[in-house]
């Protein structure tokens, strides 16, 4: 059975370290996970469009900045 977990605490860690030593549990390294599960594409940011109307610029103020 294989279970995946995210671990918050350091005490945790070192819990299953100990339990890997025992033989109770093994630790698979991520890379053979991800070969098993086909990826998600992820949604890319590629661009912003900023309502500027109304928008005015004061070039003395924002040279005082």
């Amino acid at each position: 059975m294989t279970i995946t977990i995210e671990v918050f605490d350091l005490h945790a860690l070192n819990l299953l370290r100990e339990l890997e030593q025992l033989k109770v549990i093994r630790f698979v390294p991520q890379i053979e996970i991800d070969a098993e599960q086909p990826m998600l594409k992820q949604k890319e940011f590629k661009a912003i469009s900023l309502d500027t109307q109304g928008f005015k610029f004061n070039r003395d103020e924002a040279n005082e900045r």
